[in-house]
């Protein structure tokens, strides 16, 4: 039940005293609240049955200003509740800054023992994960007259492991935050949409995820701590999204803050931890971000939501990259619930965290020159003359596939018989099971068989089609963003014809063209994007949207009609698991027949 007692030109105080849950459902009353009168002291917030004051920032009701004249609303926390009372003084106004916030009230997680040790059971990491290196050719001949450049791959795969609805909490548990963006340009369909998506979002949360929401404009709020996605809770969550509204700034970097203050300070940590950022504006405060995020030791990934034709795509993807997420491109922002059932289906299917992979080349005399000339992607970090990759979550039913050139020198030389067997590349994969803190380490080594020029071997069979789809999506990759950068300065023409000369080349082969349905879309997409009219509308960010997700091999590639509007996914998308895909049709499913245009 909410009472007030407030006068103009006063202050306000909020106490809590803790009353039944049937208590608070039964009772209701009017409020009035005006924002030039509203003013609370900073004090953390922790769970207590005594008296306790909530600080402007951190109550969600009145963050979002839902507190309006003759109004009957129902109380946000059930087990609270809530009076405002009269402060006289206005002076001496203390500053709200994160120092104020309290970051250590996150709910206590408490799996079961027996599922812990049924997570474990299920997914052996050892068994269940393929590691290997191979190139375009296990047998080549060598040139002495030039260079060769040899594609190649370094390839994980881990084997699918499907939830169902009734299992959800004998899975790993995940920490999710979402940052909400609530500035003016929010008003309307895309924050009821966002709201109704959350909702939909919390189904798929068992007992042993929790769950943060955080609002901004150009601060940001804290409107709950971590709790769990208990029935209860899930309740909770479901008021305090119906009274959230849009009405401010837009500062990205004050919300993504709070964020890695929480995962600093959060006193229990979850077995997959990842945050959601959800906006449809401009801003500049990346630089900062990439500034915050140095300081965070935390594993997590940081997923991107971008609405609309005004959001800045290059900068959303930027942020998504620097924690290895991915972007989605939310044009129609009723595709959005369907867009967070993808990201939470990889979330809640990850089976191992901190992959690491190290690369070496190893090739000895008188191939010793034999290294990798070219990586595609930003996984890629160069140590000495090694290579390394780090990537934060591996969700079952997922692959990976590195890419890289491999530069064969000029060979003046002759092969010898004992010399054609030669080991090129040495690597190490080493992953850690997110349940029980255990890591496995694989290994394994890249052999080619070397031919002179004048001995004949037939390179078509043996051909690994397989490595050769995967190169032609980083390529055709890099084809869009080079068409995007063209598109930038009003070449749009210039970059169809990149375009369509790269849907030439994998077409040539009709065997790998049919490994490569994915990218060939993309390009089709890209293409129809580039055109004058459509790269202002959505062809930019769309092409952004797939450089991203292309590399990092993850989130949903957006669908455009040939009239230039975003449709739903008809069959699955090229990077998801059966989770994901499972997930999304649910949602879909729960929708009136989509019309295709």
């Amino acid at each position: 039940m909410i009472q007030t007692n407030t006068s103009q030109n006063h202050l306000s105080k909020i106490y809590t005293q803790q009353k039944s849950q049937n208590q608070l459902y039964k009772t209701f009353s009017t409020i009035q609240y005006q924002k030039q009168e509203q003013y609370l002291q900073p004090k953390s917030i922790v769970q207590q049955s005594q008296c306790q004051i909530f600080p402007f920032g951190q109550y969600p009701p009145l963050n979002q200003q839902i507190f309006q004249r003759n109004k009957n609303i129902i109380q946000a926390q059930p087990v609270q509740q809530i009076y405002v009372q009269p402060v006289k003084s206005i002076t001496n106004r203390p500053q709200i800054t994160l120092n104020n916030l309290c970051f250590n009230d996150d709910e206590m997680i408490e799996p079961q023992k027996q599922i812990i040790k049924q997570n474990v059971m299920k997914y052996d990491l050892n068994n269940n994960i393929k590691f290997e290196v191979k190139t375009i050719y296990q047998a080549v001949r060598l040139l002495n007259n030039k260079a060769q450049y040899l594609p190649g791959i370094v390839s994980i795969k881990a084997q699918e492991k499907t939830i169902s609805e009734n299992n959800k909490n004998e899975r790993v548990g995940v920490d999710l935050i979402c940052l909400i963006d609530i500035s003016g340009s929010m008003i309307g369909i895309k924050i009821e949409m966002v709201k109704q998506s959350l909702i939909i979002l919390l189904q798929f949360l068992g007992d042993n995820d929790r769950l943060q929401l955080i609002t901004f404009d150009d601060k940001a709020y804290k409107l709950t701590p971590l709790k769990r996605g208990t029935q209860k809770n899930k309740e909770y969550f479901t008021q305090i999204i119906k009274y959230i509204q849009a009405d401010g700034g837009n500062q990205i970097s004050e919300a993504t803050q709070m964020a890695f203050q929480q995962l600093k300070y959060r006193k229990y940590v979850n077995n997959v931890t990842s945050i959601f950022l959800l906006s449809d504006g401009v801003d500049f405060t990346f630089p900062a971000i990439q500034t915050q995020i140095k300081s965070v030791n935390e594993v997590f990934t940081l997923h991107t939501f971008g609405f609309g034709e005004d959001h800045d795509a290059p900068m959303m993807t930027s942020i998504c990259n620097l924690k290895s997420g991915s972007f989605y491109f939310v044009q129609d922002v009723t595709l959005l619930d369907e867009f967070f059932a993808d990201a939470l289906g990889g979330l809640i299917s990850v089976v191992g965290e901190n992959l690491e992979i190290n690369i070496s080349s190893s090739a000895p005399a008188p191939y010793q020159n034999i290294q990798i000339s070219k990586t595609y992607g930003n996984m890629w970090k160069k140590k000495g003359n090694k290579y390394q990759i780090t990537q934060p979550q591996l969700a079952s039913g997922s692959r990976k596939d590195y890419v890289f050139e491999l530069l064969l020198p000029k060979f003046e030389g002759r092969v010898q018989d004992y010399q054609r067997n030669v080991e090129v590349i040495d690597a190490e994969f080493k992953i850690r099971d997110p349940v029980n803190g255990s890591f496995i380490i694989k290994k394994t080594k890249m052999m080619l068989t070397f031919f002179n020029l004048d001995e004949q071997i037939n390179q078509n069979i043996n051909l690994d089609i397989d490595v050769y789809a995967q190169y032609f999506r980083v390529k055709g990759t890099e084809v869009i963003d080079q068409a995007r950068k063209v598109c930038e300065q009003n070449k749009n023409e210039d970059a169809q014809k990149l375009i369509d000369n790269m849907l030439i080349q994998i077409q040539k082969n009709q065997n790998v063209a049919a490994q490569c349905g994915g990218i060939i879309q993309d390009l089709q997409q890209a293409k129809q994007a580039s055109e004058r009219q459509s790269y202002d509308l959505f062809g930019q960010k769309l092409m952004c949207q797939m450089v991203s997700n292309n590399y990092q091999q993850q989130g949903v590639n957006s669908i455009f009609s040939a009239s230039g509007v975003q449709m739903q996914q008809p069959t699955a998308a090229q990077y998801q698991n059966c989770q994901q895909q499972s997930m999304m049709f649910q949602v879909q499913r729960q929708k009136p027949p989509y019309k295709y245009q």
